[in-house]
């Protein structure tokens, strides 16, 4: 795999790959190959990588782990590996499962999960994905959908990773789809209480107070834009409570929800697709929780509200 080297660049203390570069290598240089050895082609390209990153940056704790469908980079010991390994494959199954007709497992090479036992050593390492200047919310794990879609979490107890596993995992898996962003959170956030057994977030009259608060016409506009996912603040943790209600008062009847994510785009959070499929406006929904308002989304404002940050 030497050439591969002259694909990777240092940027923010880590060997990051080309991926335009790598791409268009393997599709001038394998188009004629099966499947099988495409597939792992791309599984040694991110052996290489990987091997990169822990040579040039990570302590020599970490190892190299595979299973049938996921590699696994962690300081780890071999209990925990095993476990987690065997979680991840059993929940890719499920969500596979869960979702049919909506999410995909399709693609070359394995999934790439990367942890990190040094809190400050994640975040440099996501440092990379995001613009420069901005501030963002506290991260307890991300599915980067980058070149080559993958994990990225700081070191948790079991109990923990699998839960944040379960939840990025739904990302990777809906990472085709041209959906919003409350839509991609509402099913990750439904699908995590699903495999986990977690509760759902629960609408007491403490949140429906906070929730009554707080939304009105420019916020719930940030909400169908995907903007307040990245924001700071008490509005991003409402957003994910809102995004998993909305899922679920969409989901009831499964055919016509299938039907609504695979034709929901964000650029205009889902409103046309809402109205083909089910009748009406999304506003609709935020009605019944909040009352009457100017609920559904207008996407011709959202840059103005951008600009206006």
């Amino acid at each position: 795999m030497e050439w591969l080297n002259k694909f990777f660049e240092e940027r923010d203390n880590f060997p990051r790959p080309v991926w335009e570069d790598i791409y268009k290598y393997v599709d001038e240089n394998y188009k004629e190959s099966k499947n099988s050895e495409v597939n792992e082609l791309w599984c040694e390209i991110v052996r290489c990588w990987m091997n990169k990153i822990v040579s040039s940056q990570l302590s020599d704790k970490y190892l190299i782990h595979e299973s049938e469908s996921f590699i696994l980079v962690t300081s780890e010991d071999d209990n925990y590996v095993q476990i987690f390994l065997g979680f991840l494959e059993r929940t890719l199954g499920r969500i596979l499962n869960s979702l049919q007709g909506i999410a995909s497992g399709a693609g070359l090479g394995k999934h790439l999960v990367l942890m990190f036992d040094d809190i400050d050593l994640y975040y440099s390492y996501l440092s990379y994905f995001y613009p420069e200047n901005g501030e963002y919310s506290l991260s307890s794990g991300v599915y980067l959908n980058d070149g080559y879609g993958h994990f990225a979490f700081p070191c948790q107890e079991l109990i923990y990773a699998e839960s944040i596993a379960a939840h990025e995992m739904t990302h990777a898996l809906v990472s085709h789809l041209p959906i919003p962003a409350w839509l991609n959170e509402g099913l990750a956030v439904n699908i995590e209480n699903t495999i986990t057994g977690s509760y759902p977030f629960a609408m007491d009259n403490e949140m429906y107070s906070r929730h009554k608060l707080f939304w009105g016409e420019e916020e719930i506009q940030k909400f169908w834009a995907g903007d307040i996912f990245h924001e700071v603040g008490e509005g991003n943790e409402l957003a994910y409570y809102l995004a998993q209600y909305v899922v679920r008062s969409l989901s009831n009847d499964y055919g016509s929800f299938k039907a609504f994510v695979n034709k929901a785009n964000y650029a205009d959070g889902g409103e046309l697709a809402a109205i083909e499929v089910y009748g009406g406006s999304l506003g609709e929904i935020i009605g019944q929780y909040f009352g009457e308002g100017r609920w559904s989304p207008a996407p011709d404002v959202w840059e103005k509200l951008r600009s206006n940050k």
